[in-house]
C-alpha cells in the first residue's frame, strides 16, 4: 500500500464569516474544523497535519492526534508549499480544506483505495461530475505544488495534468460543500443525517 499524508488546509481569515473564526464555529455539538479532521482516519495515513494561523484550531487539532504548523504567512500557496514540505518522501498526499464538514471518512477511504490502485494519478472527490475538495495528489507533483505562484492553489496543478485526474464518487453532493459564511453554516447544519451515518 502506498504511504499518504494529509494536509488540512485551516489558514482562511474567514472574511464573510464574520467577527469569528468560523472553523470553531459549533456544528452539531463540535467545532466546524472538528468534522473534517473526523474525516481523515488515521489508519490510512501516516502523517497528518494541520496547517493553521489560529491557536485554538491548533489546539484543537492537537487534541485530535494531529501535528501543527502554526504560521503566519499571507497566501494560500504558502499554506500549501508549508504543508507539502512535511509531506516529503511520501508516495501521495491528500489535501483538504477546514470547512467542509459533511465529508465521510468513507469517501476519503475510497479516495486512498482508488489512488493505491492508480499511484500516478491525481484522484479527486467528485459527485454527478463536479470535481471539489479532497484531492490526492501524486509524489511526482509535489514539487509543482511547492512552486505555486501567489494566488494559485491546487487547481493549477489540477488544471496543468487534467489527464491525470481521476475522479471519485461522494455518496452525496453535500459532503463536498464547504462554509463561507453564516448562511451556509445553518444550511448545512440542516442535514443531521450526516453526522448520525458518519464513518
Amino acid at each position: 500500500m502506498p504511504e499518504l499524508g494529509a494536509v488540512v488546509l485551516a489558514s482562511g481569515e474567514s472574511a464573510r464569516f464574520g467577527d469569528s473564526d468560523k472553523l470553531l464555529a459549533p456544528f452539531h455539538g463540535k467545532p466546524l474544523l472538528a468534522h473534517a479532521l473526523m474525516a481523515l482516519p488515521g489508519d490510512v495515513f501516516i502523517r497528518r497535519l494541520v496547517v493553521t494561523r489560529g491557536a485554538e484550531a491548533a489546539a484543537l487539532a492537537k487534541s485530535l492526534g494531529f501535528d501543527v504548523l502554526l504560521h503566519d504567512k499571507p497566501d494560500v500557496s504558502d499554506t500549501i508549499r508549508l504543508g507539502i514540505a512535511r509531506m516529503r518522501g511520501l508516495d501521495g498526499c491528500l489535501f483538504c480544506v477546514g470547512d467542509q464538514p459533511l465529508l465521510r471518512a468513507d469517501t476519503v477511504r475510497r479516495l486512498a483505495a482508488a489512488f493505491a490502485a492508480e499511484p500516478a494519478r491525481i484522484v479527486r472527490a467528485a459527485f454527478d461530475g463536479r470535481g471539489g475538495n479532497p484531492v490526492l495528489f501524486p509524489q511526482a507533483l509535489f514539487g509543482e505544488l511547492a512552486a505555486l505562484a501567489a494566488g494559485q492553489s491546487g487547481g493549477a496543478v489540477i488544471r496543468a495534468h487534467r489527464e491525470l485526474v481521476l475522479p471519485v464518487q461522494a455518496q452525496y453532493a453535500l459532503e463536498l460543500e464547504d462554509v463561507d459564511t453564516r448562511t451556509d453554516l445553518e444550511r448545512l447544519a440542516q442535514f443531521s443525517s450526516f453526522e448520525k451515518e458518519r464513518d
